[in-house]
């Protein structure tokens, strides 16, 4: 074993020891951690209110305060559950999962029938709580999905960290329910791992809001900024004859949330990605604005320095 393995085992064992405590435990400990995060080190404070007050360039800086407290608030909550669901491997942990209800598929039937004969693109966002995506195959309460879509056939895709302990340990965590998993798709692969499985019409569940490659698209003003994005998913889709989903993730109450599907096209072949991207983009600013909360606003999502040139200039026009 080498040093970067054994260090991630030591690492995924104290998060499963720790994690084997209840749930409301853990969000005790998340509440400390959110104060530390706040008071003890402003953890990202200047990317979290400026990110906040130029989505919201409405809001008094009381509201603004607020949003930025509260969301501190559910980065410990977010840190509690991670290492909650980091412990909930085998039969036991699936019982502790069905338990505990943490997530909920709302019309798991739209997403069953968009995949009746296609290929699927399910697009997340950073909204809920995203570590908890690589079990997800095992949230499918009142229609079961085991029933109609092969495991084998499901897959997450994550975008690798930069340091690979942390990667490896993230990894293992993410399909802690499903230890034997083999969904997870590094992004960059993507590509290549659909199109070798077109004809097996796979479902692919991936976060399109993070801050891009090199290779990005003007997505055009999102949360009233001028903002870049991924285009694979769409143009994958595109070109593969795919389903595009909006999957929308609700937090109903702590430790429960709710997962909509909402079809952004039945079938993308041929279709402009750009504009399903773009449609992507509007259903997600809906629900932002609906719980600001709920978003991650402690990530760099807007970088202005490396914008194009059409984004820049709109965004010099906005000034």
């Amino acid at each position: 074993m080498d040093n970067i393995s054994f260090r991630a085992k030591i690492v995924r064992g104290l998060i499963s020891t720790v994690g084997k405590l209840p749930l409301n435990c853990l969000y005790a400990v998340g509440k400390a951690v959110s104060w530390f995060m706040r008071c003890g080190m402003d953890y990202r404070k200047g990317v979290i209110y400026t990110n906040i007050a130029r989505s919201f360039p409405d809001r008094t800086y009381e509201e603004i305060d607020s949003i930025a407290r509260r969301y501190y608030d559910r980065m410990g909550e977010l840190v509690a559950e991670t290492v909650w669901f980091g412990a909930c491997n085998g039969e036991k942990g699936g019982r502790r999962l069905r338990k505990q209800h943490i997530y909920e598929y709302v019309n798991p039937e739209v997403l069953i029938e968009a995949n009746r004969d296609r290929g699927v693109m399910a697009m997340k966002s950073h909204c809920g709580n995203w570590e908890l995506l690589g079990g997800i195959y095992e949230y499918s309460y009142g229609l079961d999905l085991h029933d109609y879509i092969d495991k084998s056939n499901f897959y997450v895709a994550y975008r690798a960290m930069s340091s690979k302990v942390s990667d490896q340990v993230f990894y293992e965590n993410r399909r802690a329910p499903l230890p034997d998993y083999q969904g997870l798709v590094e992004d960059t692969k993507l590509m290549r791992h659909a199109v070798a499985r077109r004809k097996d019409k796979p479902v692919y569940v991936l976060n399109a809001d993070q801050y891009p490659y090199k290779a990005c698209h003007y997505a055009g003003k999102f949360l009233c900024q001028p903002t870049e994005g991924m285009l694979g998913g769409f143009s994958l889709a595109s070109k593969l004859g795919f389903a595009v989903l909006y999957m929308r993730e609700e937090r109903v109450s702590r430790g429960h949330y709710r997962l909509t599907f909402e079809v952004i096209s039945e079938n993308a072949e041929g279709q402009d990605p750009e504009q399903l991207m773009r449609r992507y983009y509007d259903l997600l600013e809906a629900d932002i604005r609906k719980d600001p909360v709920n978003w991650l606003w402690s990530h760099k999502r807007w970088h202005y320095d490396s914008l194009r040139p059409e984004a820049r200039t709109e965004l010099e026009q906005s000034r």
